[in-house]
């Protein structure tokens, strides 16, 4: 399955660097940071058009290549853990890392999961974009996974948060998998956000 994912696009190996990297190295505006969360949505929506459920998305796993800083390109990357869906359901079980991982994946109340749980680590990858910074990073696992489960923890928004992001972090980490966007809605979303911010930036201009 991999030498599928790998065959469909040649990346240059010496441009392409994780996410975080990018993020200590470069200054990433509203708009790019809306690029960069655009592209990722779109790589998972294209793995969830081809029955695939990535059960790793973190921004470890995201590559950017930031050769045109006026527009980066960001990759979906790591399919190690990816598992094709059989009857728009997939095997449960503990896979992810802790801070990204749906409530589902966790509580043990059914063998079952759907695509939903790659939606819920995209929230959390949203206030990484936004912050630049870890989940959870002082907190100890078993905490995590009890405020995780207990839906009584998530990451604190900043403030000056852009309502819209916001909006969208909050609905896709939703515990309940029914409430939380597919990745069609989310790119649909966030392109409704991008033209708002470039329509502001040429009103800007303009005055």
């Amino acid at each position: 399955m991999n030498r599928i994912f790998a065959s469909s696009q040649k990346l240059n190996s010496e441009a392409m660097v994780d996410f975080v990297n990018a993020l200590c190295k470069r200054h990433l505006d509203h708009r790019k940071r809306l690029i960069i969360a655009m592209d990722a949505a779109f790589g998972m929506e294209y793995l969830h058009s081809k029955n695939i459920v990535h059960f790793d998305l973190k921004c470890d796993n995201l590559l950017v290549n930031m050769k045109d800083s006026s527009r980066p390109i960001c990759k979906v990357g790591d399919f190690g853990l990816s598992k094709i869906k059989r009857n728009t359901l997939v095997s449960g079980g503990v896979r992810g890392t802790l801070p990204w991982m749906a409530p589902e994946l966790l509580n043990g109340g059914s063998n079952k999961v759907s695509e939903k749980v790659d939606v819920f680590s995209f929230g959390i990858v949203l206030w990484e974009i936004l912050t630049r910074e870890e989940p959870y990073a002082n907190m100890h696992y078993g905490a995590i996974i009890g405020g995780i489960v207990n839906n009584t923890l998530r990451p604190t928004i900043p403030s000056d948060c852009d309502p819209e992001w916001r909006r969208l972090m909050e609905l896709c980490w939703s515990p309940d998998p029914a409430v939380r966007p597919s990745f069609t809605e989310i790119t649909n979303q966030l392109r409704v956000m991008s033209a708002a911010c470039q329509s502001k930036g040429h009103a800007h201009k303009a005055t």
